[in-house]
């Protein structure tokens, strides 16, 4: 899956740097550490980060990656305040795989722990989450799918593209007005058919004010639940 994304980004005109943290490079990584390693890191506009699933978390690896690169995504203000470092502002695209299946993984959330290992430091960090990627039911599968191939070399070419738009913030701003748009007008359409079948009065003030309340909680929990599974891509 990592190699996809960076064959994707590279035919995209990026310049890419693989990182092997089953290798002694691990050791170069220290806090505060000005070797070409980290230097390389710095430089860097985007990180991708890959770890499988182990026991509903990142590897080992993974873990003491980001434990030594800690001192360089953030740092403490004089009240003891996590601030972001010098990696604010970049991208980063976040992979994981499990032996789980794909309904079990999509139902339960398997993968979602190894996300928010990875996502927690690098958002603190200030940095912005580009893509995510899961590749589920890997017991035994030695070779990516072909569709799992593409999807992937897909979100590395999109990299370029996405880092030069920017505001991601402000998209999710827009991303939710639109979803709190749709809910209000699902649930004022509710209360309208409701009052047209006698079953609310909506002249009433509180019992309008608790029937909008209730429905646009649950429609609301529904559509964030949606676009958490499908922006996870659980399979």
């Amino acid at each position: 899956m990592l190699t996809a994304v960076l064959e994707g980004a590279k035919e995209q005109g990026c310049i890419i740097q693989c990182i092997d943290l089953n290798t002694d490079t691990l050791d170069q990584i220290k806090f505060g550490g000005d070797d070409e390693l980290v230097a390389a890191l710095r430089e860097a506009e985007c990180l991708v980060l890959a770890s499988p699933t182990y026991w509903g978390n990142v590897s080992g690896s993974m873990k003491l990656f980001l434990d030594n690169l800690r001192s360089e995504l953030v740092h403490y203000s004089s009240k003891g305040d996590l601030l972001p470092g010098s990696y604010q502002g970049k991208g980063y695209v976040l992979i994981t795989s499990c032996t789980a299946k794909k309904w079990t993984n999509r139902l339960s959330g398997i993968t979602d722990q190894t996300f928010k290992a990875m996502d927690l430091p690098l958002s603190t960090a200030g940095m912005h989450r580009l893509f995510e990627a899961v590749c589920a039911d890997t017991y035994g599968v030695h070779t990516l799918p072909p569709a799992k191939y593409e999807a992937c070399k897909k979100i590395g070419a999109q990299i370029p593209k996405q880092m030069q738009r920017g505001g991601f913030t402000l998209k999710r701003y827009i991303q939710l007005f639109f979803m709190l748009a749709v809910t209000i007008l699902i649930v004022m359409g509710i209360q309208q058919g409701l009052s047209a079948l006698h079953i609310i009065q909506l002249h009433q003030f509180w019992i309008n004010y608790l029937s909008f309340v209730v429905l646009s909680y649950l429609f609301l929990s529904i559509m964030l639940r949606y676009f958490a599974v499908l922006k996870h891509r659980r399979s």
